[in-house]
């Protein structure tokens, strides 16, 4: 379940319920244009009045938001220069300047909110084009307590056949389930500085390699000196 709010810069005050959203992700962007699809609204006409009345004050941004079976806020998407741009029966069509998140983002957290995260490796049930969207979930997600220090890791060249597969791979190997530890190499880099659940990696052995390098072409070695900016020893097996 979505619902939408007008930002007012306190608590977000819920207009109405929205069944479903369509159009919210994107993977070209983090910010831009777009038309949304809001899906069977519980009340169509209080929501059209606010948006009108926030267009009049020039006032007009807002979040849709993502509830759980409680109806509280789990996470949202910010939107501005909202207008209406069709309207038929419960279903309203919205354009606007759209804080985007990537593609998979809520489905992840639909996962989440219906207790379908209780195992790793879940991500494997996501198209290529939506485990950005996972691992930004995952950074969303993250539990930092207790950061963990020297450890020891292994991970198999086996197990990922992409650059963002290994990311994957390597949160939930440092951090358990839906784990983070980045999602790209400045992310990684962030991550090893510490506050992501580790102080420091002691070790890094990494199995059938070769397999690794010849996908990640020059983002292999990339990865491996960003491990070696922090003093990590790497068995390349």
């Amino acid at each position: 379940m979505f619902a939408f709010a007008l930002d007012t810069l306190e608590e977000p005050q819920i207009i109405s319920l929205i069944e479903d959203v369509k159009n919210l992700e994107s993977n070209k962007t983090n910010f831009g244009f777009r038309k949304l699809r809001l899906i069977n609204v519980e009340n169509p006409a209080r929501l059209k009045l606010e948006i009108e009345k926030s267009i009049a004050n020039s006032d007009n941004q807002g979040s849709i938001y993502l509830l759980d079976q409680n109806n509280s806020i789990i996470t949202g998407t910010f939107i501005s220069n909202i207008k209406i741009s069709k309207s038929e029966k419960n279903n309203l069509s919205l354009s606007g300047y759209v804080w985007h998140q990537p593609k998979g983002y809520y489905k992840a957290w639909k996962m989440k909110i219906n207790n379908q995260i209780n195992a790793r490796d879940i991500w494997k049930s996501f198209q290529k084009n939506e485990l950005q969207g996972w691992l930004v979930f995952a950074l969303n997600n993250m539990n930092t307590e207790p950061s963990k220090e020297n450890l020891i890791i292994e991970i198999n060249g086996d197990h990922f056949n992409n650059i963002d597969e290994f990311f994957c791979t390597l949160g939930e190997e440092i951090n358990g389930v839906a784990g983070y530890f980045g999602r790209n190499i400045p992310a990684l880099y962030d991550c090893l500085r510490g506050d992501f659940g580790v102080i420091s990696i002691k070790e890094l052995t990494w199995k059938n390699h070769q397999k690794s390098k010849k996908l990640f072409k020059s983002k292999f070695n990339e990865v491996l000196q960003t491990f070696e900016d922090f003093d990590i020893k790497i068995n390349l097996q």
